[in-house]
């Protein structure tokens, strides 16, 4: 092979090599164009998803709020008290009633009267419409 052809396929090598890296090099901003649309979509998302629950926290601690509920109790002509002590259910992190409080051990009963007296075909009986003191 001679000088001339030696280095004119040595030049080529470099030109490919050359067009080759320009290629890659376009793919890679291509990509990462892509990638930082779909990343200044996301945070355009997050952050309207921050306003929104700032928004509902807002929203809630107003609702919250024991003046704000007296008013609206008013309003819609409720006559609503806080719950006695015997009436109010504390449950645990599973969902469950805590054991040992007075109205969990009320229902039980109630719901194993109930369950005794279906099982005897017996008529249940009528609740009346005075509340319990």
């Amino acid at each position: 092979m001679s000088v001339i052809a030696s280095r004119s396929m040595h030049i080529g090598a470099v030109i490919v090599v050359f067009f080759v890296m320009v290629i890659l090099n376009l793919l890679a901003s291509s990509s990462c164009t892509q990638l930082t649309r779909a990343i200044r979509e996301k945070e355009k998302t997050l952050a309207k998803l921050e306003d929104d629950r700032s928004r509902e926290v807002v929203n809630w601690e107003e609702m919250k709020d024991p003046e704000r509920l007296d008013r609206a109790l008013l309003r819609f002509g409720l006559a609503m008290r806080p719950p006695r002590h015997e009436q109010v259910v504390r449950m645990d992190s599973r969902g469950r009633p805590v054991p040992g409080q007075v109205s969990v051990a009320r229902a039980m009963q109630r719901a194993r009267a109930l369950e005794t007296a279906q099982a005897r075909g017996v008529a249940q009986p009528r609740r009346t419409t005075r509340s319990r003191r």
